[in-house]
């Protein structure tokens, strides 16, 4: 039964234009395993440990109240996959042991937010605005600022008429399972990786989950209620950005050369969007630095094997764009003359122009950055400690001698 569930899923996602116009979703949809479950209003999600593996996500499926209401099936699938993406169900962080109502709720309107299919009566962030809710907030900040709210004394509680559009059975749990967090990178990374040719034939608001990239989403899974930022030894951030550049991908657009008979069962595979066997790689140098000629060879090291497997182009810049040259082993001694503006590198005219795959920029990261990210990945290489404002991209720190 469980298999013929898993067809009609498989068959929705492929048949109904859901995977064109939600690429990523249908991806994540993909990695949970779904069962028949009469006990569960509509659909629900739940993780459990799996011992040597981290945990598995299960989508629990009450088939006959979808096919009762089946204008809700689009609006309640992106819920579940809100709840997989956004962490509610393996993060320490949301399993508080006071005010668990509050969290309940902060998590619902995050849910619910950025889904335009009809939901059943949903509860949503615009329910508690005189509370402080407001667009785009995280779901801890929600929970934060309705926690304030009761205590300077608000009764909160959901407007009458709505209903949670799933059991959150994880509520009244004291931790998530080992290896959860796990997991669900491992979810939005193969949907990011998989679903990244699916999404650059979407239309722009389709590059997203939960209104973040998979990136985004990536970096706050990857540490507390601090401002999530993930810094890695810089030498494998670039080596690996490079790699993934350069990978296949895994594609429901073309059959399996294995298993050309499994058409929709088995994705074939192919190349990003450029036949990406040696992608182009923008450096970017912000000039505004002070980075010294020992530092500029020890990039140049780093860049030379990468420069075998893809094609490098040097930018310099500070407040523009300054000089453009092709790596050719060496990068030539830059100055510092003045300010920085991190959009003329990033401008898409730009990128297209010299036929950039991805973006590494060198910065101090002090400078204006673009409010929408580019269609190319970014790799930040910070060489200052501090906060960098730029909520997208991937990020590194530049360890500096002494």
């Amino acid at each position: 039964m469980t298999t013929d569930l898993r067809g009609w899923l498989e068959g929705f996602v492929r048949e109904t234009g859901f995977l064109a116009r939600y690429p990523y979703y249908a991806h994540v949809i993909a990695s949970l395993e779904p069962v028949i479950d009469p006990s569960v209003p509509a659909m629900g999600v739940s993780l459990h440990g799996v011992p040597g593996h981290g945990g598995r996500y299960y989508l629990h499926v009450n088939v006959d109240a979808l096919l009762r209401a089946p204008q809700f099936l689009r609006g309640i699938l992106l819920h579940e996959v809100h709840h997989v993406v956004l962490g509610h169900l393996a993060h320490p962080k949301y399993f508080v042991h006071e005010q668990r109502d509050l969290m309940q709720i902060a998590q619902e309107t995050s849910a619910n937010e950025h889904i335009d299919e009809p939901l059943p009566d949903p509860v949503v962030w615009q329910h508690f605005e005189r509370f402080g809710l407001r667009a785009g907030q995280s779901t801890l900040e929600r929970y934060d600022r309705l926690c304030k709210a009761r205590a300077e004394g608000a009764v909160i509680a959901p407007k009458p008429g709505t209903k949670l559009v799933d059991d959150h059975d994880w509520r009244d749990r004291d931790a998530p399972p080992a290896g959860g967090v796990g997991e669900t990178r491992a979810v939005i990374t193969k949907a990011r990786d998989a679903g990244h040719e699916d999404a650059e034939r979407a239309p722009e608001k389709a590059r997203r989950i939960a209104g973040r990239t998979p990136d985004e989403l990536l970096l706050e899974l990857a540490g507390t209620s601090d401002t999530p930022e993930i810094y890695v030894d810089w030498r494998d951030a670039l080596r690996n950005f490079v790699a993934h550049a350069r990978a296949p991908l895994p594609t429901w657009s073309r059959p399996s050369r294995r298993f050309p008979t499994r058409i929709g069962v088995v994705p074939g595979r192919t190349h990003r969007l450029r036949p990406a066997l040696r992608p182009t790689i923008l450096v970017a140098i912000d000039t505004s630095m002070s980075m010294s000629e020992g530092e500029l060879a020890e990039i140049a090291r780093q860049l030379r094997p990468m420069s075998e497997l893809a094609r490098i182009v040097v930018a310099e810049c500070d407040v523009e764009v300054a000089r453009v040259y092709p790596f050719r082993g060496a990068i030539d001694r830059v100055k510092g003359r003045g300010g920085t503006d991190l959009r003329p590198a990033l401008e898409p005219s730009f990128l297209r122009k010299h036929g950039a795959d991805g973006v590494v920029y060198f910065t101090d990261g002090q400078g204006p950055h673009p409010e929408r990210e580019p269609h190319v990945p970014v790799l930040w290489m910070l060489t200052k400690p501090g906060d960098f404002a730029c909520p997208w991209g991937m990020r590194a720190r530049l360890t500096r001698r002494a």
